[in-house]
């Protein structure tokens, strides 16, 4: 009875002990975190609601004090006649190429995980040259596709071998933005190729074995077996694809300029808010035209969740 009378006063003291040891870990962590937090909240929360405050004014800096406009500048993106429909023209093209670039670089990532996972010889070698575009600077690969696509460039020398005449990629409104689709597509596949393949060799190789068992031949494997269990890291993949779709923005601009190419054919999204806010110094409208893409953006992600479903089951 005498000990158990004292369990208690033996107890509470250990439970404070490791109570008091769990927040020095606790503010530990926070501790080496808080550079980070820092400029998380200085340069992107504060900047995001201060962005978010200035899309209801008329801003320009250095010329006049902001002016409180309401809603006017979510209705001049729209109605505004003065920027010839800019935003609608630049939010069209670039739908067309987050649906083009997402779908063919989804597959030819996907493609090429399940080459790169089979038992080859130089395995690790291929693997590092097919990533090797994705670690280039993207204005080093603008540069370089800027002299391939000229009209003497190596990609018309070649079609001359053929006796083809090839067109003239970047002034023509036809093949400017698929041209420069086909770049980024070279660029961004490679990463979502180290995705697929850590997703590939992360599925446990029993299923497989079991499908090839019942009779199952390499096709129906992938299709009924590897493909679904890739749901979630297609889902993954086509979320960051269009993110990043939507918000190209260098090699349009190295290749093309500022003004969209031939007949505004590669203006996009990002492109338009960059010249409304530096060249047109409306910093307010530019704020107003981000947070409808973000709108844009968040809702095709939506839409993307909805139709591909990235529960899996073993």
């Amino acid at each position: 009875m005498q000990i158990a009378e004292r369990l208690p006063f033996v107890v509470r003291p250990r439970a404070r002990r490791q109570r008091h040891l769990n927040w020095r870990r606790i503010l530990t962590a926070y501790a080496f975190l808080a550079p980070y937090l820092i400029v998380l909240v200085v340069f992107t929360l504060i900047a995001v609601l201060y962005a978010f405050y200035l899309s209801f004014y008329r801003v320009n800096l250095g010329i006049e004090a902001p002016v409180f406009r309401g809603l006017k500048n979510y209705q001049n993106i729209w109605f505004d006649l003065t920027h010839d429909g800019d935003f609608k023209v630049g939010l069209i093209n670039g739908v067309k190429y987050t649906v083009g670039v997402v779908i063919l670089q989804t597959v030819l990532g996907l493609a090429l995980a399940v080459l790169l996972n089979q038992r080859v010889r130089a395995r690790g070698f291929f693997r590092t040259l097919f990533y090797l575009p994705a670690l280039t600077s993207s204005v080093a690969i603008s540069l370089i596709f800027l002299w391939l696509y000229t009209p003497d460039g190596a990609i018309n020398r070649l079609f001359s071998i053929f006796g083809l005449q090839g067109p003239n990629w970047l002034h023509d409104p036809l093949t400017a933005l698929p041209a420069i689709m086909l770049l980024n597509i070279w660029t961004t596949a490679p990463t979502f190729m180290i995705i697929y393949l850590a997703a590939l060799q992360d599925i446990p190789p029993t299923l497989s074995e079991a499908a090839r068992v019942d009779g199952a031949n390499g096709w129906q494997v992938f299709r009924h077996v590897t493909l679904p269990l890739l749901r979630p890291t297609t889902f993954l993949v086509v979320a960051l694809g269009t993110i990043g779709a939507f918000q190209v923005f260098d090699q349009i601009y190295l290749m093309e300029g500022a003004e969209g190419g031939p007949l505004r054919s590669t203006l996009t999204p990002v492109v338009n808010i960059y010249n409304t806010a530096f060249r047109s110094s409306l910093f307010g409208l530019a704020c107003a035209e981000a947070f409808v893409l973000f709108v844009v953006i968040f809702a095709f992600t939506i839409v993307q969740r909805r139709f591909i479903d990235a529960n899996i089951q073993y």
